[in-house]
């Protein structure tokens, strides 16, 4: 009995250190580190890699078409990109499990012109991907700063930023 007793009380002082703290901003062991190697194909073909971002800091979001939070998070993303997209800071939409023509609709629907990525399934391992979304936060030194599962809310991303960079919080934020 005192085993069973043991267990709650580590999972309740598991679950009580996570009070207050936003869900969704998740650690990982990249925390800190620097971010994997990547080359990203664009939809429209071109190519980036994390050796092109160095000096800037970017966003790296694991989304996909038929995923319901990645819809939900889209107008936060949406803001984030017209906030920051002159300042220097990239977006870049990475497809998980999806294809280029249901991306390409996504966007259209719902709008923004971020570019989006075909899925590359070994940055997806590199980057710890379990599934969408999952948005990676890189400071301008190439290190991860910041990582987000599950639907990124209005103002996280710039937050995230804000911390990190010298670049400007969110309104409000």
């Amino acid at each position: 009995m005192l085993g069973l007793a043991g267990l709650l009380v580590l999972a309740l002082a598991v679950l009580g250190s996570r009070l207050g703290k936003d869900a969704t901003y998740v650690p990982t062991p990249l925390m800190g580190k620097p971010a994997p190697a990547f080359t990203f194909t664009g939809l429209d073909g071109t190519t980036v890699t994390n050796a092109d971002l160095a000096g800037r800091p970017y966003v790296v979001n694991f989304w996909a078409s038929w995923c319901g939070p990645c819809r939900q998070e889209h107008g936060s993303l949406r803001a984030f990109w017209e906030r920051y997209r002159d300042k220097g800071v990239a977006l870049l939409g990475v497809l998980y499990d999806d294809s280029p023509g249901a991306a390409r609709a996504f966007q259209q629907e719902l709008g923004g012109d971020w570019p989006l990525f075909k899925e590359n399934k070994v940055a997806t391992v590199d980057f710890g991907v379990r599934g969408p979304p999952e948005t990676f936060v890189v400071d301008q030194n190439g290190i991860i700063v910041g990582k987000f599962t599950g639907k990124v809310g209005p103002g996280q991303l710039e937050d995230a930023i804000a911390r990190e960079t010298s670049l400007p919080a969110a309104p409000g934020g």
